[in-house]
């Protein structure tokens, strides 16, 4: 009977692996951030510097781990373009047989196929599979933090001598700087269960390795990135600290909140844990004679909430992001489909015992609840499919996996061309700092200052968009004399052709409009501003007076 059940669980997980691969070929995107990743990963492979421009050590990034290992597999001639969306359907294929473990772990019975409902399930949320593209490190974080988690249950079941959990988070930490909070957060939870179960305060040896498993590597780390770049914190923490976190949650994080809430019908989540609960209680209070307990509802499930909870009040502080399907709660997706899946399972199998009815109605119930919870998911994520194609339509201000696709692609075109036709020591003056800086090789400011240190830490919060809070002001930009400015760009089907009064006003400052216009670029015309005193070659078509 178990091989039968270990059977059947691979093969759902199969269906599941499956699934997920072509719900998430769909969403073949790259977006512009992720090519700043690409841009470090590029010049420490080619020249042994984590830098955006070489000789400028500035950390421009927030996901070492997953630049590091883009930088390595580039050395191996591997590129970063295509290895990222492999790494991402990897590690979210990864996501699902952790979640398969941790339900495992969680009941402790002999396996079935309720075991594989949540692994099932998550490959049709729009999110989760639209996020193992897009080339940044959302689905390493995700499989790292559902790893950390696991195995620190599979750490309380069995009462390890050795606990592992405390390295796996260092290694999300590297990651991703939340991997820090949902560490202190496993931390108090440690605590919490000390106090409640065995009125105990001192830790244990095997705590103290745990403590130990993760300060030691995230520690050097640490000291390394202080010692490299100069900063405690990467310099995106310094652009973004001084938009206002009131403010920004008012305007971008509640709603971001709810458009990720509404989106998934993760509104049931709150009235699923009110009812569920009690009942889970009064069904593990009996014993069960068809294989080991697994752990309590009381300590996983307060554990997931520990984690959700304050997880979701931080995004929402730090105003989300100005991306559309959710992407900075796709680490926590995972804990809250096993706790969906969970409640289900108790309201399914409630009045009696889970042995109380024939093992096939079991699996009758099963595949029924499975059919019409994933055709329910499947039908939702058309319909976000169909939106995010767009490229006009956005969210409370989010911009579609469309838009985001469109913007990468046509910047790659542009950047393209420069690296061909422009010289190679040309200064560029961007906003999107990503696909325009890797395509062209070139030196780059960073107008948004997230690569910037000069803008990070002297200039004043300018809005509240996510990660777009500040600028460089125009007597910076006029005082480092970049050849090209790219973030004035003007894109368009003709060329540009400034009011006298503009043009008049850039020559005075030094400057005067240009045009390019590489093959297959839609609309036609990228134009900016180019340095008059520079000679970029007789590629740039000038307009204006």
């Amino acid at each position: 009977m178990h091989r039968r059940g270990r059977a059947l669980i691979l093969a759902l997980l199969a269906l599941a692996l499956a699934g997920l691969t072509a719900h998430a070929l769909q969403y073949a995107f790259i977006t512009d951030d992720a090519y700043i990743s690409f841009r470090y990963s590029y010049n420490l492979a080619y020249h042994n510097e984590l830098t955006f421009n070489l000789g400028d050590r500035v950390e421009g990034y927030t996901n070492f781990l997953w630049t590091v290992i883009l930088g390595l597999l580039l050395k191996a001639q591997l590129r970063p373009e295509v290895m990222a969306r492999v790494l991402g359907l990897v590690a979210g294929g990864a996501v699902l047989v952790l979640l398969v473990a941790l339900t495992r772990i969680y009941r402790g019975r002999r396996p079935s196929g309720w075991d594989c409902l949540g692994a099932l399930l998550l490959p049709a949320m729009a999110p989760f599979a639209a996020w193992c593209s897009g080339g940044l490190e959302t689905q390493l974080f995700t499989a790292l933090v559902t790893g950390g988690v696991t195995l620190y249950c599979v750490e309380q079941r069995q009462n390890a001598r050795w606990r592992l959990s405390g390295l796996v988070f260092a290694l999300a930490a590297m990651t991703r700087p939340e991997g820090l909070m949902l560490f202190g957060l496993t931390g108090l939870h440690r605590l919490g269960a000390n106090l409640l179960g065995e009125r105990r305060l001192v830790p244990r040896l095997a705590e103290l390795g745990w403590l130990g498993g993760f300060l030691v590597p995230y520690g050097l780390f640490f000291l390394w990135r202080y010692h490299y770049y100069g900063y405690p914190f990467p310099n995106t923490y310094y652009i973004k600290a001084g938009g206002g976190a009131a403010a920004s949650a008012l305007k971008w994080g509640l709603p971001y909140l709810w458009d990720f809430v509404r989106e998934n019908g993760l509104y049931v989540l709150p009235a699923l844990l009110l009812l569920v609960l009690p009942l889970a209680r009064r069904r593990r209070s009996a014993a069960d004679p068809d294989g080991p307990a697994g752990l309590g509802p009381a300590f996983v499930w307060s554990y997931v909430a520990l984690l959700v909870l304050p997880f979701t009040a931080y995004v929402v502080l730090v105003g989300g992001d100005f991306m559309a399907m959710g992407r900075f709660f796709v680490p926590v997706l995972p804990l809250c489909i096993f706790f969906a899946q969970e409640a289900v399972r108790v309201i399914v199998e409630w009045p009696g015992s889970a042995r109380a009815a024939a093992p096939a109605w079991h699996a009758w119930r099963f595949a029924v609840v499975a059919l019409l919870l994933g055709g329910l998911l499947s039908a939702n994520s058309v319909q976000l499919h169909r939106d995010n194609r767009k490229l006009a339509y956005r969210r409370w201000g989010l911009d579609t996996i469309g838009y985001l696709d469109r913007f990468a692609r046509d910047r790659i075109l542009i950047g393209a061309w420069m690296r061909r036709h422009l010289p190679r020591d040309t200064y560029l003056a961007v906003g999107g700092a990503g696909a325009i800086v890797y395509a062209s090789r070139m030196k780059a400011l960073d107008t948004y200052g997230l690569n910037d240190r000069w803008i990070a830490h002297h200039t004043p919060a300018q809005g509240d968009r996510p990660g777009h809070t500040k600028s460089a002001p125009d007597d910076y930009l006029l005082r480092e004399r970049p050849d090209l400015m790219c973030h004035q760009a003007k894109h368009q089907d003709w060329p540009y052709a400034p009011p006298p009064h503009e043009a008049q006003l850039w020559r005075a400052r030094g400057y005067r409009w240009v045009c390019l216009d590489p093959p297959g670029l839609r609309p036609a015309y990228y134009c900016c501003l180019k340095r008059i005193a520079r000679d970029l070659g007789p590629y740039l078509r000038e307009v204006g007076t």
